[in-house]
């Protein structure tokens, strides 16, 4: 059987006196101060991962801008390309031009150049047939 005496119930009274005190001092406080700690954390948690989707939110924002502005200096670069091929087809288009001119005015000069010579060959060649005859009719 179990045998209770006076110093069981005084070491029990001492227990419960000792947990009353604890919790009241001890513990007590030690939970305000973790719940507190606790809730700081938390704050500063949820403002951290505020600062996290603002920067996200920037950061997509900026990739949008950039993105806009690749294709605002692609369209400006396919622009400048055209007008570049555009100029180009111009200048070539007047280059063929001027050198067909220039291949008429030449074959215009070597055909005046060639009834130049011809008519100074048929001068000569009366020329020569006359003295030609001359000389014949004296032998």
């Amino acid at each position: 059987m179990i045998n209770v005496d006076l110093s069981f119930l005084v070491t029990v009274l001492y227990v419960i006196v000792l947990y009353i005190f604890l919790s009241r001092f001890f513990f007590g406080p030690l939970n305000r101060v973790l719940k507190t700690r606790h809730g700081l954390i938390e704050g500063r948690l949820e403002e951290a991962r505020k600062r996290v989707e603002q920067v996200e939110l920037r950061t997509s924002e900026h990739e949008q801008a950039l993105k806009a502005a690749r294709n605002e200096a692609y369209l400006r670069q396919e622009k400048e390309r055209e007008g570049a091929l555009m100029r180009k087809a111009e200048l070539l288009s007047e280059a063929k031009k001027q050198a067909d001119e220039t291949i008429a005015a030449g074959r215009a000069q070597l055909t005046a150049q060639g009834e130049q010579i011809r008519k100074k060959l048929e001068a000569e060649v009366d020329t020569l047939a006359k003295k030609l005859t001359t000389s014949i009719l004296r032998d």
